[in-house]
């Protein structure tokens, strides 16, 4: 996994990572460049009932999210195996990347509260590597509104 060091903030360079996806590729954020914006989802544990609803709506709004020139990755603080089972029990068309050391978690500014409550979030990289919109909790209820706010977001970044 690669990582560099720069805060991850509105307005500023998202900051880079590679990590090992349910389908058997390595997914790397800067390999999106230029090409689409990035919806990216970090799950808070894969027991978040919250956190599955999410990614359950982020899957059924795919297709528009495609549509709005936009990819979906979700990140799951587990090994592969976990992730691919979590992928599994999705059934959708996003990878889930694992990050079980959860060092991306810490670059995202996500560590644990008290160290007790993981903290979660959800952001959009635009095309050009830039954080247009990061939404970070230890709350998970704030997600069950999430998915169409974000898809909202990502058609105004068209205009």
């Amino acid at each position: 996994m690669e990582s560099n060091s720069i805060e991850a903030k509105i307005g500023s360079l998202a900051p880079d990572f590679s990590l090992p996806a349910s389908n058997g590729q390595e997914i790397t954020l800067t390999n999106f460049r230029g090409k689409s914006n990035v919806v990216v989802f970090f799950i808070r544990e894969t027991y978040c009932i919250q956190c599955r609803i999410h990614a359950a709506h982020l899957g059924k709004l795919y297709q528009q999210f495609q549509e709005a020139g936009t990819e979906v990755i979700v990140i799951l603080g587990e090994g592969v195996e976990k992730s691919k089972k979590f992928a599994e029990s999705l059934k959708r068309p996003f990878p889930v990347l694992a990050d079980p050391d959860r060092r991306v978690y810490l670059l995202y500014e996500l560590e644990k509260y008290f160290s007790l409550f993981q903290r979660t979030a959800s952001l959009v990289v635009d095309k050009a590597g830039i954080v247009r919109y990061l939404k970070r909790t230890t709350v998970p209820n704030v997600w069950l509104q999430e998915s169409r706010e974000l898809h909202g977001f990502l058609l105004s970044l068209e205009n």
